[in-house]
Formats: C-alpha cells, structure tokens, sequence
C-alpha cells in the first residue's frame, strides 16, 4: 500500500469483522514494529500475541473485576463520574473479546541520558564528596523530570507501537492501541505469567505492562474524530 494511503487509513478500530488474522501476520507486523528506533538501542519492547479466545476473557474479567473495585469507591464520591468510568471501561476497553488477536505489549524503563551523571554527583555528595551539588539546581525536580515526564523510554515504545499499527494496515487490518487498562497491569501480568508460555526472566529484567492492541479486520461503522490543522501544530522558525 502507498505510505500515505497506509497513514491517512490509520484510525483507531474497536468494530471487527468476523475473520481471523494468522499468526503470520501478526509475527510480520511485530517484526516491523522491533526496527523502530529507540534509545541508545535499548529496543525496549515485548510483543505477547494472543489469539487464544480463554486467555482474553481471562483479561477481560480482570480488567472489569479491577474497574468494578474503583468504580464502587468513587460512587462514594460521585456516582456520576463512577457510572461513566464503568460504561468507558465496557465500551472502550474489553471491546477487544471482539477482536480475532489481543497483543500485549511489555516495556521497561530507560535511563536517559544526564540521569545517571547526575545520579552519580548526586550519591557521591551523600557519600561526602567535594562536589557542588547545588550548582545543579534542585537535582530531585531534574531527575524526577527526567526520567518520569521527558519518559524517552516511553517514547521509544510509541515508535514500536505505530510501526505495529502502520503494518497492520499495509496488510489490510485494522488495531486500536489501548492504555485504558493499564490500571489492571499488575493482574494482566499475573495472566501472562500463569495462562501463557511467556519467558519470565523477562519481568526479572525489569519489563512490565506499557500497552494492548487489539488486532483485525475492521469492520462496519468505526468513526474516527477530526485532527488538528498542520498550523495548529507546527512553530515554523526561518
């Protein structure tokens, strides 16, 4: 397919026709999506394809059964705001039971650079080197900045993740790239580790839970929202 037929057709597909994607396929599009650059290379990035129907209703129920919990306390609180956190959770998240393919995807965390330099100043003064720390600024703020807001670690799995959906479209799917559920991370992972034969050295390296796709055939009636003007988001300096 052209490249901007592929971009212009990408759009987020929660409805799926009834076929299936093989294996193929889907170990064609996580190949493209591990020649995304990153990070000094850290490549930091799993793919765990799922086409087993059982272990996606195993995430399913997790997904609600973790929504349920929250959704009891904020009706505490405001039962309005708990009632479309529930609905949001139905219509856009477990949607995917749908879908013929779930993809999990795993990341872990990326030091960026300055994080470490400035870690090692910052250790040696506790330790009582002659180092002037406070020419640094307040070093916590930098760090935090760093590494939680800046997150290039982050930004290196979106990389991964477009080549992922850009792929899929080439090849006549659709996906739709969904972080709603990472409230449920920790029971996903548990999922992983005991429904799947996943590797687990890989969460002893540090990996976790960055994002899902659900993968198929688009069907009828996805709607994709307007996007912004170039002019609105681009600074040109000549």
């Amino acid at each position: 397919m052209d490249f901007m037929k592929v971009i212009e057709t990408r759009q987020s597909i929660r409805k799926f026709a009834e076929r299936d994607v093989p294996i193929e396929d889907l170990m064609d599009m996580a190949a493209v999506a591990g020649k995304a650059p990153s990070g000094k290379n850290i490549q930091n990035w799993h793919f765990v394809i799922i086409k087993n129907k059982a272990v996606m209703g195993k995430i399913a129920e997790a997904i609600t059964a973790r929504n349920e919990l929250i959704v009891n306390e904020m009706k505490k609180v405001d039962e309005g705001k708990a009632l479309r956190f529930e609905k949001f959770c139905r219509n856009f998240t477990v949607f995917f039971l749908k879908a013929p393919a779930l993809v999990v995807v795993l990341t872990r965390e990326y030091l960026p650079s300055g994080y470490p330099e400035v870690t090692l100043v910052k250790d040696a003064e506790n330790e009582g080197a002659s180092v002037n720390l406070e020419s640094l600024g307040d070093v916590d703020a930098f760090l935090h900045n760093l590494k939680y807001e800046k997150n290039p670690g982050m930004q290196s799995l979106g990389a991964a993740i477009e080549n992922f959906t850009l792929r899929a479209i080439d090849l006549g799917y659709g996906s739709c790239w969904l972080t709603s559920a990472n409230y449920a991370s920790e029971e996903i992972e548990k999922i992983l580790k005991e429904e799947t034969p996943i590797d687990r050295s890989l969460f002893d390296e540090g990996f976790f839970m960055g994002a899902m796709l659900a993968v198929g055939v688009p069907g009828e009636g996805n709607k994709s929202p307007a996007k912004k003007d170039v002019n609105d988001i681009t600074t040109v300096v000549e």
